[in-house]
This record gives C-alpha cells, structure tokens and sequence, in this order.
C-alpha cells in the first residue's frame, strides 16, 4: 500500500468520527526520527494530526 493510500484511509475515518487531520509533509526529518526513536530502515513520510475541527 503506498503512503498516499494510507493517508486517504486516515482523512476518511478522522471524517466518519467527526474528527479532522491534515498531511504535514514538510518537518525536520532528523528531529522528527529522533522524537519517534524509529529503527534505522523506518522512515516518517507523513505527520497526520487527528483533532476535533
């Protein structure tokens, strides 16, 4: 499945709960992995946040 999927999939459940998300695709990328402590062969494409309108 490819990101863009995944996203869609997210705008559409935050949607059917009455919640609200936007795709953040520009974010510092290392400070981001650092935060997360992903493994080493895991990248963040997407920060989704998830909140009430």
């Amino acid at each position: 499945m490819e990101t863009g999927h995944s996203a869609q999939n997210v705008y559409l459940q935050a949607g059917a709960i009455g919640l609200g998300t936007i795709a953040i695709g520009a974010f510092e990328d290392e400070k981001v992995l650092k935060i997360l402590d992903l493994p080493g062969n895991e990248k963040p494409v997407y920060i989704m946040p998830v909140g009430k309108k």
